[in-house]
C-alpha cells in the first residue's frame, strides 16, 4: 500500500518519556525519506504492512526498500531534541514526535 503523506511518527520509540515532553506532531514519512536518502532516485514514503507500524519504508520503482529513521525524521523535521513517539504498535499512522 504506497502512502507519502504525514503519518503519526517515529519508527524506533525512546522508551520512557519525561513527563514534561511536549508532543511536536505527526512524522513527515515522505520528507523522511527525501532526507535520510537523498541520492536515490524518486523514493516514496509506503506503509508494508497496515497492522505494523514498523513497517513503513522509503521504495524506490524497482522494489527496493529502505528503512525509516524515525527518530532522525523527528530531528530533521522539528529541530534538535525532538524524538520520536508510538501510540500503538498495530498501527503505521500513530507516530509522533515530542521533545
Amino acid at each position: 500500500m504506497t502512502i507519502s503523506a504525514i503519518a503519526g511518527l517515529a519508527l524506533f520509540g525512546m522508551g520512557s518519556v519525561p513527563a514534561s515532553a511536549t508532543t511536536l506532531g505527526g512524522v513527515d514519512m515522505q520528507r523522511a525519506c527525501n532526507t535520510q536518502y537523498p541520492s536515490s532516485f524518486r523514493l516514496k514514503a509506503v506503509v508494508l504492512n497496515r497492522h505494523n507500524a514498523y513497517s513503513w519504508r522509503c521504495a524506490a520503482p524497482w522494489d527496493n526498500t529502505r528503512k525509516i529513521n524515525v527518530n532522525a525524521a523527528c530531528a530533521k523535521q522539528y529541530g534538535r531534541g525532538a524524538y520520536s513517539g508510538l501510540r500503538s504498535s498495530s498501527n503505521p499512522y500513530s507516530w509522533y514526535c515530542r521533545r
